[in-house]
């Protein structure tokens, strides 16, 4: 387990954070107060009021433990307890359009989300250019999502090596895919817990301990048998995390307040040209 922290301020130019986590130099990377700390939060606030409901998805409300409250799109690009093999590519671009600003809006007129996310990921993608995804037919995959964890929530040991499923079937041949990176902007924190939990154990790793049937990773015995590192964000910090090598998750939420953050996926073409980055 191998991480980089730093602040928004001290990041070089041209830095490589996200070369650096497919080379295998870091598997995270935190930059502190990456966006606007003030903006970041007061949408988090405003979110996670119980009187504002913005038209939460709810994918895994059939697991309460996970039910992660999603904006964004109603067909996200990962597995869920609605879907779990995924979505089709057509039901994931329909999703896209759907909700297309949805997400974006909850900032209002005055800050531009997506083109803020670009930007910050530019400054870590060693000069390359930063594009959203785009379907053969040049329709845009979601850009970003925000999710809320409330009290009593958590993220269970999973990795994010998602591109055998059929959402993926133009993208991926269009990836470096030994890895997929997550990353996440951090919009409100809770009272405890909410922390990203990271372990040593890689997704190709046949040994990672498993319960019976073989679907569900052992926490208990993967704790025991590899490292593992925590990470607390705050509002406006962001981490990358070489989601699709390492397996992670979220600890349980102690609430209110509730987690709430903005983020998606990013990978490198396979000529390392372009970094290319969805939802």
């Amino acid at each position: 387990m191998r991480w980089r922290e730093l602040a928004a301020a001290d990041v070089p130019a041209h830095d490589d954070a996200i070369g650096a986590i497919y080379d295998g130099r870091f598997d995270v990377v935190v930059v502190r107060a990456a966006f606007d700390a003030a903006v970041l939060g007061e949408v988090g606030r405003r979110l996670d009021s119980e009187t504002f409901d913005p038209g939460w998805e709810r994918p895994n409300q059939r697991m309460p433990p996970e039910d992660v409250q999603l904006l964004g799109t109603d067909a996200p690009a990962t597995p869920t307890y609605r879907a779990p093999r995924g979505v089709s590519l057509e039901a994931y671009l329909a999703g896209a359009a759907a909700h297309d600003g949805r997400a974006a809006a909850m900032f209002g007129p005055g800050y531009d989300a997506v083109g803020e996310i670009r930007a910050v990921l530019a400054r870590l993608a060693g000069g390359r250019p930063v594009a959203l995804a785009r379907a053969a037919d040049g329709r845009g995959y979601a850009p970003f999502t925000i999710r809320r964890l409330a009290d009593g929530t958590q993220i269970g040991l999973h990795h994010d090596n998602h591109y055998a499923l059929d959402l993926y079937r133009e993208l991926a041949p269009q990836l470096d895919t030994r890895t997929l990176v997550s990353f996440v902007a951090t919009l409100r924190g809770p009272r405890a817990g909410g922390e990203l939990v990271v372990y040593g154990a890689r997704s190709d790793d046949p040994a990672v301990p498993r319960l019976a049937g073989g679907f569900a990773y052992d926490l208990p015995a993967v704790e025991a048998a590899y490292p593992s590192a925590r990470f607390v964000t705050g509002a406006g910090d962001l981490f990358l995390l070489a989601a699709g090598r390492c397996l992670h998750r979220v600890e349980r939420i102690v609430g209110p307040p509730s987690r709430v953050t903005m983020g998606g996926f990013l990978a490198l073409d396979r000529a390392h040209e372009r970094v290319l980055f969805w939802s």
